[in-house]
């Protein structure tokens, strides 16, 4: 049995997650005070508990082989690589979980990343000039678009495993439509219109409420964060972006609006349940997937809907536009993130190559060489 383990308590408006002990019941002080230190940078609630759940992982492993964070500052060079290259391949083998479920290399290595922030910290709170020894400075020089070059400088470990390739999950152009034709409710229709013309998250577009997050005169849609949606929805940053919809899909949201004014009577979100106990409340993310599952039943198509964010970026890059306003649609943060997101086909790239050459033939007169 794990001896760590994630638990929440709240002061009536904000939730904090703290670990526990669960062999005296106790709050566990440091990693405690590290979830508050990044509620307070910001994190939020679902961020927060991830953060949470992979530290009472650690802290379960080191339990298991009798360390604890302040032994493992002390250990020696060799002895600190030993054992964060072990706990990596523990964590991909899937033993941290009672599942079972193997995360693959990229995942793997993001977990050991944020046992090292949480480290960071923890040299930083003691202040005694101790570090892990592991880590090594490692210097990037980057030009930016001016030409004016700069030199980073981070803290990077030579034992993470080989990185994978991401291949980005998206749905095909017919089967998106195939979907949207097989989706028998005017809600169901205008959902997955929504997800695919705006690139939102399902958390972001079931927190839409009608009555403040739409502007029906510029045909826009808004994303606002709110910690309190009843739906457990939420945006995944504390910021506003809005996403301008097609003419079509805006005569649907309006015919729908007008046809669910009874159901949507007690609630000014925009989408609701339209059948069983959760009648005209807010829809969830269980009402969405298992929307997807009708529809798979119905049509034979296998989706999600992250996929038809995925679908988004790339009809975006097809149409021309630029990395940084793809990135900026989506909510990235990084656009490394917006990156992987894009499936670019090798026929794709051959066609462009083929295009390119027939551009730069003016520069080139073949007749010159004979």
């Amino acid at each position: 049995m794990n001896r760590y383990i994630v638990d929440s308590v709240s002061n009536g408006t904000i939730v904090y997650f703290i670990i526990r002990d669960t062999s005296n019941n106790s709050i566990v002080p440091l990693p405690t005070k590290y979830l508050k230190y990044k509620k307070n940078l910001g994190r939020k609630k679902n961020t927060l508990k991830n953060i949470a759940l992979k530290l009472t992982w650690y802290l379960n492993y080191l339990e298991d082989n009798k360390l604890t964070v302040n032994k493992v500052l002390e250990l020696s060079a060799f002895e600190q690589q030993e054992h964060f290259t072990s706990y990596l391949h523990f964590i991909r083998a899937g033993r941290h979980t009672a599942s079972g479920k193997c995360p693959d290399n990229n995942t793997a290595n993001g977990y050991l990343r944020n046992i090292f922030e949480f480290y960071d910290f923890v040299i930083l709170e003691y202040d005694n000039g101790t570090a892990l020894k592991v880590l090594r400075d490692s210097t990037f020089v980057y030009t930016n678009s001016i030409g004016l070059r700069y030199a980073k400088t981070v803290k990077t470990f030579h034992g993470y495993l080989p990185k994978e390739e991401h291949h980005a999950k998206s749905i095909t152009e017919d089967d998106l439509h195939t979907l949207i034709s097989s989706a028998h409710t005017k809600r169901d229709k205008l959902l997955l219109l929504l997800l695919e013309e705006t690139g939102f998250r399902i958390g972001e577009i079931l927190g839409i409420k009608y009555t403040t997050d739409i502007d029906f005169e510029n045909k826009k849609v808004f994303v606002r964060y709110r910690e309190t949606n009843p739906n457990g929805a939420y945006a995944k940053y504390a910021e506003e972006r809005g996403a301008k919809i097609s003419n079509s899909t805006f005569d649907l949201l309006m015919i729908y609006l007008t046809d669910t004014t009874e159901l949507r009577k007690n609630t000014d979100y925009l989408f609701v349940s339209e059948s069983g106990p959760s009648k005209g409340k807010p829809l969830t993310l269980s009402g969405v997937n298992s929307l997807f599952e009708r529809l798979e039943k119905r049509c034979g198509i296998s989706g999600h809907s992250h996929m038809l964010r995925h679908y988004f970026a790339n009809e975006r890059r097809k149409a021309g536009w630029d990395m940084a306003q793809i990135s900026t649609s989506l909510g990235h943060k990084n656009i490394a993130t917006t990156e992987a997101y894009l499936n670019v086909e090798d026929d794709e790239l051959a066609e462009a190559n083929d295009n390119y050459f027939v551009e730069s033939m003016k520069f080139v007169d073949i007749n010159d060489f004979l």
